[in-house]
C-alpha cells in the first residue's frame, strides 16, 4: 500500500528477524517509546529491551520483542540491529514465563558468587519483554 511508506528491518547478527514497509513504528527507548512516521528525521538512537510495535495502514500491527542495540532513522528506512529479537507470534508464553522465574530464583540467590547478576538481570529484561510482546499481540 502506497501509506505503507517505511522501510523496518529488525536484524541480530543471527540474521533478519522482520523486514516490512510500514506505516508507523514504535520503538523501545530508556526514557519510553520514541514514534516514527514517514519522513521523520534522521536519527541514531539507542533501543532497550522491550517491543517494537510496527503497524500497517490497515491498523493492523506486528510486535517484535527486542533486547538492547541501536536503531538508524534515515530515508524513510528505519534499521534495528539488536541482540535478540523474537516476534510475538514465534514466542512460547509458558517458556517466557518459566525463563522469568528462573532468573528471578537467581537474582534472589546475588550473594551466591557463581551467580552473574548482570546476565540475570539481562535473561529477566528479556522474558519480561518476550510476555510483554505476547499480551500485546494478543490485545489487539
Amino acid at each position: 500500500m502506497e501509506e505503507d511508506r517505511i522501510h523496518l528491518q529488525i536484524a541480530t547478527v543471527g540474521g533478519p528477524v522482520y523486514d516490512d514497509r510500514v506505516w508507523a513504528i514504535q520503538l523501545p527507548l530508556e526514557d519510553g517509546y520514541l514514534g516514527v512516521m514517514a519522513n521523520h528525521a534522521p536519527l541514531l538512537c539507542a533501543v532497550v529491551e522491550g517491543v517494537v510495535r510496527a503497524t500497517k495502514a490497515d491498523g493492523t500491527s506486528h510486535y517484535i520483542a527486542v533486547t538492547h542495540g541501536l536503531a538508524h532513522v534515515a530515508d524513510n528506512l528505519v534499521s534495528v540491529l539488536v541482540d535478540a529479537a523474537e516476534q510475538a507470534e514465534k514466542i512460547d508464553l509458558a517458556r517466557a514465563q518459566a525463563a522469568e522465574q528462573r532468573a528471578r530464583e537467581r537474582l534472589r540467590k546475588h550473594d551466591a558468587p557463581d551467580i552473574d547478576m548482570v546476565r540475570a538481570e539481562a535473561a529477566l529484561h528479556r522474558a519480561l519483554a518476550r510476555q510483554m510482546a505476547v499480551r500485546m499481540m494478543k490485545r489487539k
